[in-house]
């Protein structure tokens, strides 16, 4: 019996002794969660002496352990014995300030309602996985930021491997060509590129520009691009890929072409202007001798209505060759409130006498929007503007067909917009660049001299505004105007 007593003694000294001993922080608490047995340890890590702790319960000693993600596990182990083993980064110890990572472990001890908690923080582990948190942040953001760099930038930009397939697309690239990624990557450049191989030889060191290609949308409709094409190194200084940056031309070559035409219409603002002073005493002695032939006249003469028409016509001429002289001397000299959908139906009304019964076999569709604000400009020269495009519609149907006619305030724009379409032959794509240039002419017919579409690109320029054209050969054409609403009161 006693050297039972004696063993027990032993055994319980060693157990002693070994908690004490413990590498890591350990405490013994009963059922109700009172700290029975706490190591030298967890005295060191707690920052408190084991006299403070002994005899209270773990939640009134450790309160801010259990509410950094403790409670729950701590709450299991008491009342269904289910030990844990849980990590938590960025704890901070009960009775000190410092950010720490903190191993908890909990058990049950068998043949007794009592547990072991294990407690350790472990302050390198933490540092080195911060450090690694850190670093891998900061890798992410920078893989954003560049991923974010690239999807927003102006320019097109895709990559391929060394067999042209591509690898990446950027936002830019899904914009201008109307693809999404998915259908591109893993596909060569031929079908977005076209004729790309015939721009250069093989690439080496250097990247090799292209001063222009075509570029082919998904709906096979095309736009012109600047190109630079760079090898892709990688860590080895081996090439491992392609980089291919475009720059859409299409706005800037449609500027260009603008200040062409602007430029070759100055010879024909000062040839209309020397037209205009020649025209204009004669066009007043047709008026004053046809008025003296209206005032010899009898009411029945049946010769009346000829100098009517002649002296109603020639009244509007002297209308026109006036705007034509004020416009060049100031093109805002003659603008006064104006409203466009009036114009538009003048416009209408003047073509239908001025064509007699010849478009009977032509109709025209209207749609004017009600909403169009007044605009500051000169009614009688867009008149003739939209006149001359009617007419030139009209021509390019040869008497059958159909022409569309829209007005629509582009509110967000603060513009009107003017829509001609016709279900014509269409103009060639390499004419579209000179039919805004004086003289020219798809036809070369009787009472054609092509200063129309010329006169009309000058008197919408003089409105702040400009003109649009689409068409395809076969499917007829379609003249957009656009006129900033510039309100004044007249």
């Amino acid at each position: 019996m006693r050297e039972s007593r004696t063993k027990q003694a032993k055994e319980q000294s060693f157990t002693e002794d070994l908690i004490e001993n413990l590498p890591i922080g350990a405490m013994i608490l009963d059922g109700k969660g009172t700290v029975l047995r706490m190591n030298r340890r967890q005295e060191e890590i707690s920052g408190i002496e084991r006299s403070k702790i002994l005899g209270r319960t773990f939640p009134d000693a450790f309160p801010s352990c259990l509410d950094q993600g403790l409670r729950e596990h701590y709450n299991r182990l008491l009342e269904e014995r289910v030990p844990f083993d849980v990590i938590i980064d960025r704890y901070v110890p009960q009775y000190y300030d410092k950010q720490m990572t903190y191993h908890a472990r909990g058990a049950s001890l068998p043949n007794t309602d009592h547990v072991i908690l294990l407690h350790d923080l472990e302050d390198e582990h933490y540092k080195v996985k911060r450090l690694v948190e850190q670093r891998t942040q900061e890798l992410n953001d920078s893989k954003t930021f560049l991923q974010s760099l690239i999807d927003y930038s102006p320019n097109i930009v895709l990559s391929t491997n060394l067999n042209g397939e591509i690898l990446f697309f950027n936002r830019t690239a899904e914009m201008s060509f109307g693809y999404t990624e998915k259908e591109v990557v893993g596909r060569k450049t031929d079908f977005l590129l076209k004729d790309l191989r015939k721009h250069g030889k093989k690439l080496g060191g250097s990247p090799r520009t292209v001063e222009e290609i075509v570029c082919v949308k998904k709906d096979q409709s095309v736009f012109p691009a600047s190109l630079t094409i760079s090898n892709v190194k990688n860590n080895a200084g081996k090439t491992s890929a392609r980089l291919y940056l475009l720059n859409d031309l299409t706005e800037a070559k449609a500027m260009e072409e603008r200040l062409r035409l602007s430029e070759r219409l100055v010879l024909y603002t000062e040839l209309m202007g020397g037209i205009a002073h020649q025209l204009n005493n004669p066009m007043i002695g047709v008026i004053n001798f046809s008025e003296m032939l209206l005032k010899d006249m009898e009411e029945d003469d049946p010769r009346r209505g000829i100098a009517e028409t002649i002296c109603r016509a020639g009244k509007e001429c002297l209308k026109i060759i006036t705007g034509v002289l004020k416009s060049i001397k100031d093109p805002h000299l003659t603008f006064t409130r104006t409203d466009i959908n009036a114009a538009v139906a003048d416009t209408i009304t003047a073509f239908r006498q001025q064509s007699g019964q010849e478009r009977d076999e032509c109709s025209i569709r209207v749609r004017l929007d009600s909403r169009l604000p007044p605009i500051n400009g000169d009614a009688i020269q867009l008149k003739q503007c939209f006149l001359n495009i009617l007419v030139n519609a009209f021509q390019a149907m040869d008497g059958t067909g159909e022409v569309g006619i829209e007005t629509k305030y582009e509110e967000r724009r603060k513009r009107i917009r003017i829509r001609f379409s016709d279900t014509g032959k269409g103009i060639p794509e390499g004419l579209m660049s000179k039919i805004f240039l004086p003289f020219f002419s798809l036809e070369e017919l009787p009472g054609r001299h092509g200063l129309g579409l010329s006169f009309a690109y000058q008197i919408i320029k003089n409105h702040g505004g400009h003109i649009d054209v689409k068409s395809r050969v076969g499917q007829g054409s379609t003249f957009t105007v656009y006129i900033p609403t510039q309100i004044q009161e007249p």
